[in-house]
């Protein structure tokens, strides 16, 4: 039978076994990561057979609304387990869904089967590749136009380093750059919940930032690289507009895989549907895998108020 659990009864220590040996691990789904990244709202839990089967559920209300919502900086969620997880089992946790919440965008992750329910659901797509071949033979799968802007940031005496204290660097490089625009829309609190999952990141030796500054010292670029079990992800980054022409970021991608080729790792790129973004990633040699998301509202009225919430926000 599933059960709906709060999060204050939640086992700490039975989730994280649960996680870390299901058919799909990630650090951000274990109990500390979900708590830092909800910040000041809340995640409770659907869990099936004293734990065979877990499922997180980061939950806000909004307007007198509940909902179930995907929090940033996850790019998967789902059901967890060391059993498959087949159409069936989706479905019943789908239709385990706490009545109360009435509206639902769900992430799913790469190991769940969601036939049953997917005219609920909606297509999403990360990128990945396999780093476990020498480099020359990851670099042959290059695109022509990867290789050429990888050639022309030779010109600019561009250097990368790991700095543990360079967090704060990357978020601001990515909030005074690309933060700005229209399609960004991360407030204060997003950014503080950032750098405080960074940090615990940090705290349990699994996140590698990584800066490019050119020969005049300016910091052109720089990203947050998590080892996630055994999957490196590409999980925040930023880069200075002004210079473009330096191609910072295929510097810094060649060089974290140059670095880590021939090692039993998958790189994901943390997926994209912005075409020019997903055309970076392809560039490098990353296969698209899907991912699904439910997005499913109850009932007309709920789904009219959270229009107006939607509205409000902007």
């Amino acid at each position: 039978m599933i059960h709906f659990l709060k999060h204050e009864d939640i086992d700490a220590v039975r989730w994280d076994e649960t996680i870390r040996s299901s058919g799909f691990r990630t650090l951000f789904c274990t109990y500390r990561m979900l708590n830092a990244l909800v910040g000041d709202a809340t995640w409770n839990a659907l869990v099936l057979d004293d734990y065979k089967y877990v499922m997180p559920l980061p939950e806000r209300s909004r307007l007198g609304v509940h909902y179930v919502y995907p929090p940033f900086f996850v790019s998967q969620m789902g059901i967890f387990s060391a059993h498959p997880v087949t159409a069936q089992i989706t479905s019943d946790f789908f239709n385990a869904l706490p009545s109360s919440d009435k509206h639902v965008d769900f992430l799913f992750n790469s190991s769940n089967n969601t036939d049953l329910i997917d005219n609920y659901t909606v297509s999403l797509v990360t990128y990945q590749m396999a780093l476990d071949k020498p480099y020359e033979e990851i670099r042959a799968g290059y695109s022509q136009n990867t290789r050429r802007n990888i050639k022309a940031a030779g010109n600019f005496n561009l250097q990368l380093r790991q700095d543990d204290k360079a967090v704060g660097d990357i978020v601001r490089l990515f909030r005074k750059n690309k933060g700005k625009g229209k399609e960004v829309h991360f407030k204060e609190r997003d950014y503080e919940i950032l750098t405080h999952t960074a940090l615990l990141l940090e705290e349990l030796g699994c996140l590698e930032p990584l800066v490019v500054h050119d020969g005049d010292g300016n910091l052109l670029a720089g990203a947050l690289m998590v080892r996630d079990f055994d999957t490196y992800r590409f999980w925040f980054s930023g880069r200075d507009e002004r210079y473009t022409d330096r191609k910072a970021m295929f510097f810094l991608l060649d060089n974290f895989i140059r670095q880590h080729a021939d090692m039993p790792f998958t790189l994901d790129f943390n997926g994209s549907m912005n075409e020019n973004v997903a055309r970076l990633y392809k560039g490098f040699g990353g296969q698209p895998l899907p991912i699904k998301m439910v997005s499913y509202t109850r009932q007309l009225h709920w789904e009219l108020l959270l229009k107006l919430y939607r509205l409000v926000r902007k």
